[in-house]
């Protein structure tokens, strides 16, 4: 079995950012991000939605995302359409929103000032912890 992997020049230059951030070669940051997305996230309470959680929505792309972040653990949770699904962070769950509705772009967006609380129309910003 081959070792190698083609990838595109977009994807290679953010590997090769990411090496140059940690200060590592090529291949151990790829193997870092594939660790750190196989590490568990934190449980979904009642399925997303749960009590506690804040329901927020992104509008993106003429498509409106909803959500529900859990101010305990900082996660959030695509409750429905692109990118359905369970994420660690707002930004992570926002780089997938952006992956899945328009994959040309580059998916590095600020999850806090990407979703907004559907109840208050601020930002989710207004609810991060310093």
């Amino acid at each position: 079995m081959s070792k190698d992997v083609s990838v595109d020049d977009a994807t290679f230059a953010q590997i090769m950012l990411l090496a140059r951030a940690w200060e590592v070669p090529p291949g151990e940051a790829v193997r870092r991000l594939i660790e750190h997305f196989q590490q568990p996230a934190p449980a979904v309470r009642a399925g997303s939605g749960g009590e506690g959680d804040v329901a927020v929505h992104a509008l993106y792309g003429g498509e409106r995302i909803e959500g529900a972040y859990d101010p305990a653990s900082g996660a959030l949770t695509i409750t429905g359409g692109p990118a359905a699904g369970h994420y660690r962070t707002p930004s992570g769950a926002a780089s997938a929103v952006l992956q899945a509705v328009n994959p040309h772009v580059k998916p590095n967006r600020n999850g806090w000032s990407f979703w907004t609380v559907t109840e208050t129309g601020k930002l989710l910003q207004t609810l991060r912890r310093p």
